[in-house]
């Protein structure tokens, strides 16, 4: 899992052996997480964020960040928990059979999802506008980004 933090490397070696390994991994991640202010949770998040998302991560929009994370986490793991388990088996249908238009954005320096997976990505969705970026990581698409991908969803749909 080359190009990902260690904390998703833990996370998604979990996934792959299961439901239970991935709750007991999980799990006292929680705490953690929960009722932190904004630093704390990067702090904790720190093998995840490379240089570009830790200049992103501060004021309104690391408050942000900690409102989503701990409002998601309110009623316990089970979003996340299921979110990573789809990671970790088939989609249930083809990339290739993706017949709407499709943008794929992922930055060279994004250490939650692997810059190989955008690669991936590219060369298996067909006619899909991709955005690869050298200068981005996971959060700096999302900060930088918006405005460049909602002309693009105007522009399609």
């Amino acid at each position: 899992m080359a190009g990902m933090g260690e904390d998703n490397v833990q996370e998604f070696t979990a996934a792959m052996q299961g439901e239970a390994a991935l709750s007991a991994y999980l799990e006292p991640h929680v705490p953690a997480l929960l009722g932190q202010e904004p630093q704390a949770m990067a702090d904790h998040m720190s093998t995840l964020l490379s240089a570009p998302d830790v200049a992103v991560l501060t004021g309104a929009f690391s408050e942000q960040v900690a409102r989503i994370m701990q409002d998601s986490l309110t009623s316990g793991i089970f979003g996340w928990l299921d979110d990573d388990l789809a990671f970790a088996k088939p989609w249930g249908f083809s990339l290739s059979s993706i017949q709407v238009p499709v943008q794929i954005w992922q930055g060279e320096q994004d250490l939650m999802v692997p810059f190989s997976h955008g690669e991936w990505l590219a060369k298996n969705v067909p006619h899909a506008d991709v955005r690869l970026s050298p200068d981005d990581g996971h959060l700096t698409v999302w900060v930088n980004r918006v405005p460049e991908v909602h002309a693009w969803l105007a522009s399609h749909f």
